[in-house]
């Protein structure tokens, strides 16, 4: 009887992607608490560090309203179910957000949709995040959520490699 030595998984293309996000990124972020009222303005810093080949961790770090605000998302993608997926915490919120989506065409827009409490009414709603590749050293990112019946942006974040 011999044994074979199993052949572990390689990168794909979609890992390549999510590694462009490796580095330091100073962001802009602009909060719309108030539709009635121009965005909060934020200054936040995002470090993204490599877990092997196939996932990373970013460290998101910003000051709101005076107090201090961290958060840690993971990123990878599952070659099994072709879906990126994503993992996001923070100081503010006791719950645990998980996301799936897929690139468009173009390879530069990422959109994933999850399923998480409404900041309000903490019953389960519908999340969306789109994250656009502006060019190497620049991105966009949004947030939205479902609440009464429609969809509401809460955030864009304009990322900047520092």
């Amino acid at each position: 009887m011999t044994k074979e030595t199993p052949e572990f998984a390689k990168p794909t293309a979609e890992h390549e992607w999510i590694m462009s996000h490796l580095g330091r990124w100073i962001v802009d972020c602009s909060f719309y608490m108030d539709p009635a009222q121009p965005p909060m303005k934020v200054e936040a810093t995002d470090t993204v560090e490599a877990h092997g080949q196939f996932f990373t961790i970013a460290k998101f770090q910003a000051n709101m309203m005076g107090t201090p605000f961290a958060g840690v998302a993971t990123l990878g993608y599952d070659p099994t179910t072709k879906q990126f997926q994503s993992t996001w915490i923070d100081t503010m919120s006791p719950f645990l957000f998980f996301f799936t989506g897929a690139l468009d065409a173009s390879k530069k827009v990422l959109t994933m949709k999850g399923r998480a409490p409404d900041p309000m009414t903490k019953q389960l709603t519908d999340w969306r995040t789109v994250e656009e590749h502006l060019d190497a050293n620049s991105r966009k990112f949004e947030m939205f959520v479902s609440m009464g019946g429609h969809e509401v942006k809460l955030f864009t974040q304009i990322y900047r490699r520092a």
